[in-house]
């Protein structure tokens, strides 16, 4: 089968699978994650033993030798092998071909990562000139509703959904990601104008993956420094016109930004204190912010107005 190359989060990454929301890149690189193909067979054998609910939506299990085993109902299993640089994947019952990618993009390669050693945080990241921003915080807290907002205002996307970070000195890089963003329909005829509805990400999610018009939005190919991130949590009372933005201090960066870290299903005693270190890490290098406003589309360019305020923008 033919293989591809692509440069997806700062890696290259060598893949069966042709994908349309990243980069192609020089084929005479060596890969850090290979994406391959696996038979049914191979994956009864390998998974054939491991306990779970089988209500559950998402499976998350380690094997044996070191390696996960990966399910997404009616989306797609993988298993990522114990180094985390080769990924076996299958298409579950009939997923379209970019809801499949988006789904691998998002759980494979994030999990392929984890067992390499590396955090990457749930975040979506916009540049603004040549700085970029982080929104982090629980699904379905407007983190790609703002995103969007701050995209139409002339922003240029460099992740959604994952985030992965380089060290560099005394800056963080934010390494891009797929170019499409995943939103609410009504969020996305609000914030997004041109923005193409590419279908549902998986069972889990009523948000839309939307595909992007370049003439429209632009899109970082390179690593952006991090200028800082932004914490959603709840929103402001009904009524309220207020926006805040208040710096996070001691702990409280640490605890934001633990609990923004990807494959939290992945509990493996070492990890808790690469976690850890890795939020004192990010905290002590960027500010932190807890962001606060009502959720209604008429506060969108007061909130983005105050996030570019703190930035510098």
């Amino acid at each position: 089968m033919a293989r591809h190359k692509y440069r997806i989060y700062g890696l290259v990454v060598e893949s069966e699978l042709a994908l349309t929301s990243v980069e192609p890149c020089d084929e005479t690189l060596p890969a850090d994650i290979s994406i391959v193909f696996g038979v049914p067979a191979e994956f009864e054998r390998r998974a054939a033993g491991l306990r779970h609910d089988a209500e559950d939506v998402v499976r998350y299990l380690p094997l044996d030798d070191g390696g996960l085993y990966i399910r997404i109902a009616q989306a797609f299993e993988a298993i990522v092998e114990p180094n985390g640089r080769r990924v076996v994947c299958a298409r579950l019952e009939g997923f379209d071909e970019r809801t499949f990618e988006a789904n691998l993009a998002n759980y494979a390669l994030s999990a392929s990562l984890t067992l390499q050693g590396e955090e990457c945080l749930h975040d979506t990241v916009v540049a603004l000139g040549d700085r970029a921003v982080g929104l982090i915080g629980p699904s379905g807290d407007g983190k790609s509703t703002l995103a969007g907002c701050l995209l139409g205002r002339g922003a240029a996307l460099v992740t959604d959904d994952m985030l992965r970070l380089v060290f560099k000195g005394e800056r963080l890089l934010a390494q891009p990601g797929p170019y499409r963003l995943k939103l609410f329909e009504d969020s996305a005829r609000q914030v997004l104008e041109g923005a193409l509805n590419d279908g549902n990400l998986n069972r889990l999610s009523r948000k839309m993956m939307f595909r992007l018009d370049e003439r429209r939005v632009r899109r970082a190919t390179r690593a952006v420094p991090l200028a800082a991130l932004f914490w959603l949590g709840e929103p402001s009372p009904p009524g309220s016109e207020e926006v805040s933005v208040e710096s996070l201090t001691g702990i409280a960066p640490v605890k934001a930004l633990t609990h923004a870290s990807m494959n939290g299903r992945y509990y493996a005693p070492e990890r808790l204190e690469r976690q850890l270190r890795f939020a004192e890490r990010v905290a002590r290098q960027v500010p932190v912010f807890a962001l606060q406003y009502r959720r209604d589309y008429a506060l969108l360019d007061k909130v983005a107005d105050a996030l570019e305020r703190v930035v510098g923008a």
